[in-house]
């Protein structure tokens, strides 16, 4: 074998490991590039996942609570109002009347008689009943909000 028959072979050989060596390190840099998208997209789930356990915990802490008890005392009213809640079926506890059984009485009524401003239901006007019951302005429109501070008219000190 001649010189550079023997060198035509090394540089076959050596170009040949050269692309087989580049074509397995394209192999890897493929490879590397797939973990790397699902390393990517992995962690955009746990993320996700995350947030959604995190939302679903307050969730369950909110309806876990224990709901707030008030107990109100009962509270002696004047006679007219006493007359006027048992005609409302309002039950006496304890010779008296709680302010919420009274201001849900009063909501009822207004409601029921139909007392509410069209324009803006959240006011009311009174009627004969309810004017002479708290000593009303006819004229005037109240709130809903106002029925707490008209029940201190009615409501007699022990």
């Amino acid at each position: 074998m001649s010189a550079q028959q023997v060198e035509t072979q090394v540089n076959q050989d050596n170009s040949s490991n050269t692309s087989s060596v580049q074509a397995l390190l394209a192999s890897l840099v493929d490879m590397a590039g797939s973990q790397a998208q699902a390393t990517r997209e992995m962690h955009r789930n746990l993320k996700r996942l995350v947030t959604e356990v995190e939302r679903e915990t307050k969730r369950m802490q909110k309806t876990s609570r224990p709901r707030r008890t008030v107990t109100q005392k009962p509270v002696n009213v004047t006679a007219a109002m006493s007359k006027w809640l048992s005609a409302q079926s309002v039950d006496a506890q304890d010779g008296g009347y709680t302010r919420q059984a009274m201001m849900r009485a009063v909501s009822a009524y207004i409601k029921k008689a139909e007392l509410q401003v069209a324009e803006n239901r959240k006011s009311w006007k009174p009627d004969a009943t309810l004017v002479k019951l708290f000593n009303l302005d006819k004229k005037q429109t109240y709130t809903f909000m106002n029925i707490n501070g008209l029940l201190s008219r009615v409501v007699q000190s022990s």
